[in-house]
């Protein structure tokens, strides 16, 4: 293990403090949130601009030799700059492009100063401060695990094993830990007497933070790594081939079962069905088949823009208008495609093609060629862990995109640095860079300097103020907040979050105030608000939504794009969408396209038509027509469906009860398919014996659903068993159900509730702002409401997420009808 200490120059401790600002990450709690809140921001911009410093002085300081990077990397990174600059002029969102270029650059600058004051003991040193950084990110990483037995038994996304501390995420915790893995192994492999006994430790916490990571990505790459470096022990060792072998047999069979502990990785297993009917998808796991969508993105964007991409770090701005039909309710609006090249591909067009590829080789190249020559074990440790680390870390990044994490980014470029310093010591280094061409580098610098303040300044300020207005809010100061996020909007109009959280707050306080002149005053400062966050994200569907429904009262025929365009970006939208369309085009006396946006809300929420709102007299007037149309479109879907196809079973239960709501003459026999439940509705009011037997056996492990109706159709057997199952003092129907309501249908029409509000969350990871995440808004039509019991019976089960027959007709009806 080598001596812990820096050469005794200004440029290298300065360099180290640099490495350290962006080393605090690693273990930081919630890093990828702090990194993009204040004052944590400052923390790595500092060390960035400490680099630029650090390269301007080296570069001016002429006695001093300074190298290029060499070995051909240079020119990478010049066609990367050139390739960056191409796309950022291009795409739409110019500022969030130039920051996401400016983090490139940062880490350039690291490279380039690491590698002139790179040292035999500076490059033994980085390796041991990236594996003893590892370490220490593994132990605050097991100390937030809190593991339970629910966990180990359920395949659940949400449930199973998914620790996502420090980085923030599960996915970024195990892409981190498969990234430094390799490199403590062969460091507690290749070092003597207490450095082994260092990196063994180390390793071993990595690999347990690793798997309780519940990455699956991660475990692929690390199990990849652990395959190929067992086959290759395998292949090269000398003698004792069959005990190589046995034992490596059982300790890849070891790991295998390992995995299988694992349970999202059973349930990847468990969700392939090769016997699937055609229709019904081979792949029944939620995130693999996202993966599949993310990857349609990424040729959609290609098909449209091939040679400059949407933009760098613009995908979370544009994704919707790239996701395929067959996503149905899925992928909204998404930050990132979980595969490395194809966001770089669709972030930077052919390009991003380019430099992955072009990385690849160049890499792989100097590392072949440092094996080729004879090294001290240690060195040859750290390039066997460095190639290891990239190996695991790569195939993880197929499942994954998470450069814009500092610990990732700072641990490749670390390893880049490495194998550079190694090739200076041990190939031919690179001609020194000419004094000329150290001043126009210097110049540049300067200028990059500028670029730095010239982004970050407003991005911190905005940050300050937009979180000191989130504080003043929470302490009732309302006029305080509200001018400290009319700052930070002014300020970073690119960024819609504060913007987005002013509307959200000031609809709240509107809604407690009972002057209606304030409340007016409040409304039109919403309105504002809400046409910033619009402006700085218009392909947001619920930014647009909210937007809409402002101007629905006042101003109808300017909500109409608005609620277009969400209609536009999310086609099935469950949030109302098409109704409040519907309203709007009366509004205006469009009347076809009022029963056509209604027809459409009744695909993507057949619930709606049994709303006590087609009652009023606006509506009243079309609910025939609605109806009618609707049903037909059902038909027309049942028509197409094989009763094997996932979306047939619950549009043959709705098509079902609301053909009995609507007193339809046809009903035909009852599916032997349908739910008891179902099939007990349509008989309660002709045949309640009939009904009763369908939710028989009725015990207290019946669904409620079922314990509900049977109260209501005979309450001297199944009202206590009811009312007995319900939660403590939760006793919504106990009125109605003992004064035994004769008529049934008056029965499921006799209370009124509020539908539950649609969920909004992880926008940070969209807009790069941990304030993001507070933006809950997502306005709908006024007066929504519904029938309490229907909801409780649960009459309209859910449309399957991937419903292509259904989304196709909705995008074919919404380009026909609208």
């Amino acid at each position: 293990m080598p001596p812990i200490w820096l050469p005794r120059y200004g440029s290298a401790y300065a360099f180290g403090v640099a490495v350290l600002g962006l080393a605090v990450f690693s273990p930081l709690p919630q890093s990828y949130y702090r990194m993009v809140s204040w004052p944590w921001c400052l923390i790595w911009q500092l060390s960035f601009l400490l680099l630029v410093g650090i390269a301007i002085a080296l570069l001016r300081q002429f006695q001093r030799p300074f190298r290029p990077l060499g070995y051909g990397l240079d020119g990478l990174v010049i066609l990367m700059g050139g390739i960056l600059a191409f796309s950022s002029l291009a795409t739409q969102f110019k500022p969030v492009a130039l920051g996401n270029c400016l983090l490139v650059a940062g880490y350039g600058m690291l490279v380039y100063v690491g590698r002139n004051l790179s040292s035999q003991t500076l490059r033994q040193w980085l390796g041991w401060f990236l594996v003893s950084l590892a370490a220490v990110t593994a132990v605050v990483s097991l100390s937030y695990w809190r593991p339970d037995w629910a966990m180990w038994r359920s395949g659940d996304f949400y449930s199973a094993i998914r620790n996502p501390y420090p980085l923030g995420h599960h996915n970024f915790v195990g892409g981190y830990f498969a990234l430094m893995l390799p490199l403590g192994a062969t460091l507690a492999v290749s070092d003597k007497d207490l450095g082994r006994w260092l990196a063994a430790p180390a390793t071993g916490l990595m690999g347990i933070a690793l798997y309780v990571s519940g990455s699956r990505g991660a475990a692929l790459g690390a199990t990849t790594w652990i395959a190929i470096a067992l086959l290759m022990w395998v292949i090269r060792g000398q003698g004792r081939r069959l005990y190589r072998l046995l034992f490596t047999g059982g300790l890849f069979l070891a790991l295998m079962g390992l995995l299988a502990s694992n349970p999202r990785v059973r349930s990847l297993v468990t969700g392939i069905d090769l016997t699937a009917p055609p229709g019904t998808g081979v792949i029944a796991d939620g995130p693999a088949i996202d993966r599949w969508f993310m990857l349609r993105i990424a040729g959609n964007i290609l098909g449209d823009r091939p040679l400059v991409g949407v933009g760098p770090g613009t995908l979370g701005r544009v994704s919707n208008l790239y996701r395929p039909i067959e996503a149905g309710a899925g992928l909204d609006h998404i930050q990132q495609l979980h595969n490395l090249p194809a966001q770089l591909l669709a972030e930077l067009g052919i390009g991003g093609g380019v430099l992955y590829v072009g990385g690849i080789v160049l890499v792989g190249r100097l590392i072949w060629r440092l094996l080729k020559v004879p090294l001290p074990a240690q060195e040859r440790g750290l390039v066997y862990g460095i190639s290891g680390g990239f190996l695991a870390y790569g195939v993880s990044s197929l499942t994954d995109y998470q450069l814009e994490n500092i610990p990732i980014s700072l641990a490749l470029t670390l390893y880049g640095l490495i194998l550079i310093a190694l090739a200076d010591a041990h190939l031919t280094p690179p001609v020194l860079l000419q004094k000329r061409s150290r001043r126009y580098a210097s110049l540049g610098m300067i200028g990059l300097v500028g670029l730095m303040v010239y982004a970050w300044l407003p991005f911190d300020l905005s940050l300050a103020l937009g979180q000191s207005g989130i504080r003043a809010f929470q302490r009732q100061q309302l006029i305080t907040a509200e001018n400290r996020w009319l700052k930070a909007t002014s300020i970073a109009p690119w960024d819609p979050t504060f913007s987005a959280l002013a509307t959200q707050e000031i609809l709240e306080v509107t809604s407690l105030t009972t002057t209606s002149d304030n409340q007016e005053s409040l409304k039109d400062l919403a309105l504002e608000y809400a046409r910033a966050a619009q402006k700085a994200a218009p392909n947001d569907a619920w930014f647009n939504q909210n937007l809409a429904v402002l101007l629905a009262e006042t101003d109808p025929a300017a909500a109409i794009p608005y609620a277009e365009r969400t209609a536009q970006l999310l086609p099935r939208s469950e949030n109302y969408t098409y109704f409040l369309l519907g309203q709007l085009y009366l509004a205006q006396g469009q009347r076809e396209r009022a029963i056509a946006a209604f027809t459409l809300e009744a695909l993507v929420r057949p619930e709606i038509l049994t709303y006590p709102l087609w009652q009023e007299t606006l509506f009243s007037e079309l609910q025939t027509a609605v109806v009618t149309t609707a049903f037909a479109e059902y038909d027309r879907l049942l028509a197409i469906l094989s009763p094997d196809a996932k979306g047939y079973q619950p549009l043959a239960e709705i098509r079902t009860f609301l053909s009995w709501w609507f007193n339809f003459p046809e009903m035909g026999q009852l599916d032997a398919a349908l739910r008891p439940i179902t099939k007990a509705v349509v008989l309660a009011d002709t045949n309640p014996d009939a009904a009763l037997e369908q939710l028989e056996p009725l015990t207290t492990e019946s669904p409620l659903p079922h314990r509900l109706l049977a109260a209501w159709l005979d309450p001297d057997r199944y009202l206590d068993v009811y009312l007995t199952s319900l939660p403590e003092g939760d006793l919504p129907h106990s009125e109605q159900l003992m004064a035994q309501l004769q008529n049934f249908r008056v029965w499921l029409s006799s209370t009124l509730f509020t539908p539950n509000q649609m969920f909004r969350g992880a926008l940070a990871f969209a807009y790069r702002n941990q304030s993001a995440n507070e933006i809950r808004l997502m306005l709908r039509p006024q007066g929504i409401q519904a029938y309490e019991v229907l909801s409780e019976l649960g009459l309209f089960p859910t449309w399957p997420r991937e419903f292509p027959e259904l989304d196709s007709r909705l995008q074919t009806l919404r380009a026909e009808r609208l």
